[in-house]
C-alpha cells in the first residue's frame, strides 16, 4: 500500500529521465533543455555530495508533468544533483500515477516536480518541491489567505502570487543555486 511514508510498491515502475524527456511534447522539451543547458557546477559545491557516492541505499522518485514550467526549470538541477550523488532516479508522470500524486500534495494542490528520496524499502526520507522555498513564498502567502472559492479577490491574488513566483525565478539561471542548495542540505542530513 502506498502512503506518504512508504512508496515501495511504486519503486521500479517509473521511467528513466531519458524516457521522460523523449516522451515530452517537443516545445516543452525545448524549454526544459534550455534551462538545463544553463546548469553548471561552477556556482555549486559539487564536492559536498561526494560522501553520498558510497551510500547505495538512496533512491529518487520524481513526480513530473511535461507541461509544467517548474519542471522545465528545476528538473535539470535535480537530475544533476542526483547524478553527482550517484542516486538512481525514476520519474512518474503525475497524470499516470494519480495514486502516488495524491500522497504528495503541496498545500493541498497537485504541484510538480515533487522529488521523493527513499531508501530501497521505499521509506520516504524527505521530499522537495515543487520549487525552492524562496520562490514558493508568494504561493504560500496566497494559500495562507484561505480565500473562499467564490471570493472575487481570489483570482487576482492568485495571479499576483504567480507574478511573484516568476519574478523570483528571474530571467537567468541564478535560481538553480537554490535547488542545488536545498537538495544538497537535505541529502547530507540523511
Amino acid at each position: 500500500m502506498i502512503t506518504s511514508a512508504n512508496i515501495k510498491e511504486k519503486l521500479g515502475h517509473g521511467v528513466t529521465p531519458q524516457e521522460f524527456m523523449e516522451s515530452m511534447n517537443h516545445r516543452y522539451r525545448a524549454t526544459l533543455d534550455q534551462w538545463h543547458e544553463l546548469f553548471t557546477w561552477d556556482d555549486h559545491d559539487r564536492e559536498a555530495l561526494a560522501p553520498l557516492k558510497d551510500n547505495t541505499s538512496l533512491r529518487c522518485a520524481v513526480l513530473a508533468g511535461d507541461w509544467c514550467g517548474d519542471v522545465h526549470r528545476s528538473l535539470g538541477p535535480v537530475l544533476e544533483v542526483m547524478k553527482e550523488a550517484d542516486i538512481p532516479v525514476e520519474l512518474f508522470i503525475m497524470e499516470k500515477h494519480d495514486d502516488l500524486m495524491g500522497h504528495f500534495l503541496t498545500m493541498g494542490g497537485r504541484s510538480v516536480p515533487k522529488v521523493i528520496v527513499t531508501n530501497p524499502g521505499g521509506d520516504v526520507l524527505f521530499t522537495w518541491g515543487p520549487r525552492p522555498a524562496y520562490i514558493q513564498e508568494p504561493m504560500t502567502e496566497f494559500k495562507r489567505q484561505n480565500y473562499a472559492p467564490d471570493d472575487p479577490q481570489a483570482e487576482e491574488a492568485k495571479k499576483a502570487a504567480y507574478e511573484g513566483i516568476h519574478a523570483r525565478y528571474g530571467k537567468d539561471s541564478g535560481y538553480q543555486k537554490l535547488v542545488v542548495y536545498e537538495l544538497t542540505n537535505q541529502l547530507l542530513q540523511l
